[in-house]
């Protein structure tokens, strides 16, 4: 990874854009499903998950932390660093 797309992944964490009630996919089954979006830059996840929208939301927020977590592994997000008074 080249430090520009480095820094593009660093400023883009991940985001809920969207949770919007939608049809079974084919060949499931339940009643009520909706289907979520996922950014991060350029990048985009769908996801479709049983339940209502207020459910679907909860456990897509719940991704997006997680997913946020682990681009930053096991020391965290980076430290701002303050700049020196002139």
């Amino acid at each position: 990874m080249t430090a520009t797309e480095q820094s593009d992944f660093v400023a883009n964490p991940f985001e809920l854009v969207s949770v919007d009630e939608t049809k079974a996919p084919t060949g499931t089954d339940g009643e009520k499903w909706c289907k979520y979006i996922i950014k991060q830059g350029t990048n985009e996840i769908v996801g479709y998950s049983v339940g209502s929208a207020r459910q679907v939301k909860k456990e897509a927020k719940e991704k997006v932390f997680e997913l946020n977590l682990r681009r930053y592994g096991k020391k965290g997000p980076p430290k701002a660093v303050k700049g020196k008074a002139a």
